[in-house]
């Protein structure tokens, strides 16, 4: 990341909505329809844009979870997807504190964007190209 962005507070778009599963989450842009799959870890650093954080705060609790300096590109990466697909906006206002959760087990974090959008992947029960159930 670059130095000065390291100061600028992110926060998670109110119409990304997520499930979380055992090991991780799945992230749904209510915008852009897209699913993206988050391991445990992309899922800890997504919950602190919750409440709005730097990526400086994130990569503070990313080493108390137990992220070592080789995870330090994988932060970042994470970091700039989630900005790059418009997951996170600039927090406005006053500085608010990072919510500090935690990861279950620390692994390399992994954010996935899934390559078809949700009205691709839906079907209608009314397509009349779908087979009728007897």
């Amino acid at each position: 990341m670059e130095p000065k962005a390291d100061n600028h507070r992110w926060k998670l778009r109110p119409d990304v909505v997520a499930t979380v599963l055992n090991e991780g989450a799945v992230m749904l842009d209510l915008e852009s329809k897209f699913f993206f799959s988050a391991n445990s870890s992309a899922w800890a650093i997504a919950e602190l844009f919750e409440s709005g954080a730097t990526p400086a705060e994130v990569h503070e609790a990313c080493a108390r979870w137990g992220a070592v300096n080789g995870d330090k590109l994988l932060i970042d990466e994470v970091i700039r997807q989630m900005v790059a697909e418009g997951l996170v906006q600039p927090a406005n206002g006053a500085s608010v504190p990072a919510r500090m959760g935690a990861a279950k087990a620390w692994i390399a974090p992994a954010l996935n964007k899934h390559r078809e959008p949700l009205q691709r992947i839906m079907v209608s029960a009314f397509d009349p190209g779908l087979p009728l159930a007897e």
